[in-house]
């Protein structure tokens, strides 16, 4: 118990949060009444009553360690009427099938509520059987009788085991630390985010990316820091949807489009997202539906997520507060500012046409800055300095260049286009970044210059010490992986 209470808590929790929110149980009298017309409806109803704990800090763990424990004693005791003290074996093993099925993300709790049901059960008829009262033969047709009846009633009441393969069978700790940023992220703690996306640094991947472009752009700090993390070039800027990919990351690639305001993209995610998800529900997709619907104004709509949210035991505080009724000013505001964001021009494009729907949303909003340093850094991390210079005097209007990374950027175009020294003091780059821009390229022109075909490594160690961290080196030396 203490084992598998550790496990949960310190080392994947992340999933069972996950779990929680693409989750739904509604305290309504139709929906309850619906469980009596399913196979195993105790253990449906129990699992999913249960299931919406599972978010808690200690409570969700307890849970999980708990049932799984409880299989665990069920069997035992059933098996040794048998086999003794042998019967730890199989008690053991189920409780190691059934926790490496828990750790998946599709597998209920219901289905090892189904087996802790059944074993129950037949641990009753067999007392019943072996009950001193059942020894005249009258009596034990009576047992035997009352012994079937209430197999029939547990078989009915709680299934008979979920028998479906499962693809997971042992902890996905990558995925877990995966769900672990993005749950920081779904609930605002950007310094701990932060501070897990740092640790993970030594393994950079494409997702972490993603979600390190996304803190950087919500805190203003894309323009100066973007090179100072991993970047898989534009591929660090957006998570794919295709036929392949997991509802988990076909939801959150919808987080971007939010953030910046495409709340067409932003829709397409969540729905898709949801619908792939194991039950086609979940708190939290409601949410956002609920959240995009208000931003829109479209009132209706909304009304409809949020009646469905206030039948829940968690987010019925949430769901009244976003009413129009209760609806606090500082709301409000939020409401207003996202509404600001949002494009007001139709246009046809593919969902995953990114520079085109960056466009769009600056083409109706030019002053809205998240959009503008994606569309920035898209130019960028696809080496592309003459858009970037045209993005840049397009939507920034001539505004002096402060923040280092597009600096560094606007340096090396100026350069290569021959631009004299009164238009480079003109654009406003800090001076302290114009005397790095000298030494940088004093270095790599006597490197290149001594050795047109290969790069020394001297050279190239010294300007990775010195300038690793600048869209210098970036623009000079990184390399798409072609495998």
């Amino acid at each position: 118990l203490v084992a598998l209470f550790v496990f949960f808590q310190f080392f994947y929790r992340n999933h069972l949060c996950h779990r929680e929110q693409f989750s739904l149980f509604l305290w309504a009298a139709e929906p309850l009444r619906a469980y009596w017309s399913a196979p195993a409806p105790v253990a449906r109803l129990l699992g999913d009553v249960l299931t919406q704990f599972l978010g808690l800090n200690v409570v969700g763990p307890l849970i999980m360690a708990l049932t799984l424990m409880a299989l665990g004693v069920l069997t035992y005791k059933l098996f040794s009427k048998f086999l003794k003290l042998w019967s730890l074996i199989p008690a053991v093993l189920i409780v190691v099938v059934e926790t490496g099925r828990q750790c998946g993300l599709t597998y209920p709790l219901s289905s090892t509520l189904q087996w802790v049901g059944i074993v129950g059960t037949l641990l009753i008829v067999l007392g019943l059987n072996k009950s001193p009262r059942a020894k005249a033969a009258t009596r034990r047709v009576a047992s035997f009788t009352a012994g079937l009846l209430i197999l029939a009633a547990g078989i009915w009441l709680f299934g008979w085991g979920d028998w479906e393969k499962r693809a997971v069978m042992w902890p996905e700790m990558n995925v877990e630390r995966m769900l672990a940023i993005d749950n920081d992220w779904y609930h605002g703690r950007l310094d701990h985010m932060q501070h897990q996306l740092d640790k993970q640094a030594k393994h950079p991947s494409r997702f972490n990316s993603y979600y390190q472009n996304l803190l950087l752009t919500t805190q203003y700090r894309m323009g100066d820091e973007l090179m100072h993390y991993y970047q898989p070039f534009q591929l660090g800027l957006f998570l794919p949807v295709s036929g392949s990919t997991s509802y988990p990351l076909i939801y959150m690639s919808g987080e971007m489009w939010f953030q910046l305001g495409d709340l067409t993209n932003a829709e397409h995610s969540v729905l898709l997202g949801m619908l792939f998800s194991p039950n086609s529900v979940g708190s939290r997709p409601l949410k956002r539906l609920a959240e995009i619907s208000l931003i829109r104004g479209d009132e209706a709509a909304a009304m409809k997520y949020l009646r469905i949210l206030d039948k829940t035991l968690f987010y019925h505080r949430w769901a009244r507060i976003h009413m129009p009724a209760e609806r606090p000013k500082g709301l409000t505001r939020w409401m207003d500012m996202k509404s600001s964001l949002n494009v007001t021009t139709d246009t046809v494009r593919s969902p995953m046409d990114i520079e085109t729907s960056f466009r769009h949303l600056l083409d109706s909003n030019p002053d809205n800055v998240f959009a503008r340093d994606y569309l920035l850094s898209y130019d960028l991390l696809d080496k592309d300095v003459d858009t970037f210079v045209q993005d840049y005097d397009l939507y920034l209007r001539g505004q002096a260049v402060t923040q280092r990374t597009w600096a560094e950027a606007m340096l090396i175009w100026l350069a290569a286009h021959g631009r004299s020294e009164e238009e480079v003091m003109a654009r406003g780059i800090p001076p302290a970044v114009i005397e790095e821009f000298m030494e940088y390229n004093d270095i790599y022109q006597k490197a290149v210059s001594g050795s047109p075909t290969t790069f020394p490594t001297r050279q190239y160690q010294r300007l990775q010490e010195r300038f690793g961290k600048t869209y210098w080196f970036f623009y000079h030396f990184a390399q798409i992986n072609s495998n």
